[in-house]
């Protein structure tokens, strides 16, 4: 006897081999989606770590702009207190000059002979104003002054013959310049 298989078999096997395409298929698209859900997660996680280091940093540079700010003080300070100190450092050297200078004038003047009326000095220019009994102690004193170290050199600008009011006698006028060594 002869048997016939009227059932389908291919039909079956196709099904078979359908489903575990479709098995096959689901499963690649899980372990696809879990994939790209833990790069996904991954890359979030960086982006908050990225931002933490951000904002660390970002407040870090603020209180190195404070310590910055801090240090632009000091130094506009310093420089004004070093302009100070050069101030009184130049008021120092100064300030024993015009005691040494009168002295010194002082020692040549001739008592009897010669007065000086006034005394300036304007940098390093010195001008005498004064009267002498003659043109001959005008000449001495100017002698003398060449000699004094801190000068330089001097100029008789002026000298004219005066008459004492109401007494007859005459005295000599005068102005001079001196050139005065500096330091």
């Amino acid at each position: 006897m002869i048997k016939i298989n009227l059932l389908p078999y291919h039909e079956a096997k196709k099904k078979a081999g359908k489903a575990k395409e479709i098995v096959l298929a689901i499963g690649v698209t899980c372990i696809l989606a879990a994939l790209l859900i833990s790069y996904h997660g991954y890359m979030v996680a960086t982006l908050i770590d990225l931002e933490k280091n951000i904002q660390t940093n970002k407040s870090r540079v603020e209180e190195l702009d404070k310590v910055v700010g801090t240090i632009e003080e000091f130094k506009e300070k310093k420089v004004v207190l070093e302009n100070k100190i050069s101030v009184i450092k130049k008021l120092e050297e100064g300030r024993e000059f015009p005691v040494f200078m009168f002295k010194q004038l002082a020692s040549i003047i001739p008592e009897k002979d010669l007065s000086l009326n006034s005394i300036s000095q304007m940098g390093s220019s010195l001008s005498l104003d004064g009267i002498a009994r003659n043109p001959t102690t005008v000449a001495l004193f100017m002698k003398s002054l060449e000699s004094l170290p801190f000068i330089l050199s001097v100029d008789l600008q002026s000298s004219k013959q005066e008459e004492v009011s109401g007494t007859g006698t005459k005295i000599q006028g005068f102005k001079i310049s001196c050139t005065i060594k500096k330091g």
